[in-house]
């Protein structure tokens, strides 16, 4: 599950953004009504809630259940298919987005 699918943002959302979004979504999807709906909303919204939620969701990827951004490579190393290693561009895209999230609690 992509958090940022769910809500329907883009993964550079400040925290108002993700907040306003994640209330416009629970008024139109009430659990009441939309309990399935509500859950997946909710979970996204718990995983980029705040700059600390986005950064360990980046990091450490909690879906894989890693504990250290090395694991997080390793694990996706493992992923692909013919196992193939990740690309300098991807590491880099990856590390790029880890160090914007924390370069903007800054």
């Amino acid at each position: 599950m992509d958090p940022y699918e769910v809500l329907g943002i883009d993964w550079k959302a400040d925290d108002a953004t993700i907040r306003k979004t994640y209330l416009d979504l629970v008024k139109r999807y009430p659990p009441e009504r939309f309990p399935e709906k509500f859950r997946q909303i909710a979970d996204a919204y718990d995983l980029v809630k705040d700059r600390k939620s986005r950064l360990e969701y980046y990091l450490f990827s909690m879906e894989m259940g890693c504990k250290s951004p090395f694991e997080v490579i390793l694990k996706r190393f493992s992923m692909r298919e013919k196992r193939r290693p990740m690309t300098f561009d991807e590491i880099k895209e990856y590390l790029r987005k880890s160090f914007l999230l924390d370069r903007d609690s800054s």
